[in-house]
């Protein structure tokens, strides 16, 4: 969860302020390799008739119309697949991780993931699940697992 807020920031700080740089680079690649780049000081024409008058330059277009666009496109897809519900479960799903000690280890979130599943954990089994993760929090022969495959 961690790195898609990251690549959210990202995402962000590239709309912002990244726009200048990518230009540069995209001008310079194309020099480079001796492609033609349109005249950005001219309108921009959807299509191929130019009889249409337009105030939109080719830079605006860029921006506005194909970069933002991507990057809303972006955004939208992270914030679809990773509602509020999406990243609860991942985060409760990260609770079980024996790593360093259970660190990451979150009680409530375990115990909220096993009610979603009411055929494996009935009320007794939810009290034998809650006296487990206390257990395997203290002892020592849990302390050095490395993963879920170790747990197992």
């Amino acid at each position: 969860m961690k790195l898609v807020g990251f690549a959210k920031r990202q995402l962000q700080v590239m709309r912002e302020s990244k726009w200048e740089s990518l230009i540069d680079d995209a001008s310079s690649f194309c020099a480079k390799h001796d492609i033609v780049i349109s005249e950005m000081d001219k309108n921009y024409h959807l299509g191929k008739s130019k009889r249409r008058s337009s105030s939109v330059t080719h830079p605006h277009h860029l921006r506005v119309e194909v970069f933002n666009t991507v990057i809303d496109l972006q955004l939208s897809e992270l914030n679809s697949h990773f509602d509020a519900v999406n990243s609860n479960q991942l985060l409760s799903m990260a609770s079980l991780s024996p790593d360093n000690s259970f660190t990451n280890s979150d009680k409530d979130r375990i115990m909220k993931l096993a009610t979603l599943y009411p055929h494996e954990f009935s009320g007794s089994k939810l009290e034998e699940l809650d006296n487990y993760i206390l257990f395997v929090k203290e002892d020592i022969d849990f302390s050095n697992l490395k993963g879920l495959g170790d747990l197992s």
